[in-house]
């Protein structure tokens, strides 16, 4: 206990020693403060040389330099005036112009026509009706003297029948017929039954002969030339 007291004691005289010494010194000296160059850091030269950018001293590259430039002022355009209810009541009161009619245009005067003159009717007399075509007038065939060809005019079965159809050919048609004499020729073949041919004839040639069965042919007539 004797010791730690006389621990305390000596601490208290320490502390009490440093405390008179600092006082007879003036008190603790002050830290010095070191004060900024007032001059400039950056001096821009008169003449800085090298390519000249236009508009570079606008506003917007001072704000990028970080000066602190006051916006200038903003000119507003003046508020629309009010629209007055006086001058639109008078415009609503007042009824649309019309509009105006279109001029009619001036009518245009019509030539004068001259009269006209009357025609004489003409009389026209009638075509003469076409003459009615009379039929050629069939040609007269009679046999030649020494004539040779012939025609036939069919192959029946027996004699008597075949100078039955020459007769009844020839009352038909006697126009064509009438200077013809008939003749039958018998017609054999093995096996079959036997034919007479009905012929007449003694044209003097061919043609005359193939004109003959034209016309009997027109009458419905069988007709072959033969020699």
């Amino acid at each position: 206990m004797v010791a730690f007291g006389g621990g305390v004691a000596a601490v208290l005289v320490v502390g009490g020693g440093i405390y008179w010494g600092l006082s007879r010194a003036g008190g603790p000296r002050s830290v010095p403060v070191i004060e900024p160059d007032p001059r400039p850091f950056k001096v821009r030269p008169d003449d800085p040389g090298g390519l000249r950018v236009p508009n570079q001293d606008e506003l917007i590259f001072e704000r990028n330099r970080g000066s602190n430039l006051q916006p200038r002022d903003a000119r507003l355009a003046p508020e629309p005036e009010a629209p007055s209810l006086e001058a639109l009541r008078a415009q609503v009161a007042q009824p649309p112009p019309r509009a105006a009619a279109p001029e009619a245009p001036a009518a245009t005067p019509q030539p004068q026509l001259p009269a006209a003159v009357p025609r004489t009717a003409a009389t026209v007399a009638p075509a003469p009706a076409p003459a009615a075509e009379q039929p050629a007038a069939p040609t007269t065939f009679a046999p030649a003297a020494n004539g040779r060809i012939r025609v036939q005019l069919g192959a029946l079965t027996s004699e008597e029948s075949a100078r039955g159809e020459w007769d009844r050919l020839a009352r038909a048609h006697a126009d064509l017929l009438g200077a013809f004499q008939p003749q039958v020729v018998r017609f054999e073949r093995e096996g079959q039954t036997t034919l007479y041919r009905l012929r007449t004839g003694g044209f003097a040639n061919t043609a005359t002969a193939q004109a003959f069965c034209e016309q009997a042919k027109a009458k419905r007539m069988p007709c072959v030339v033969v020699r």
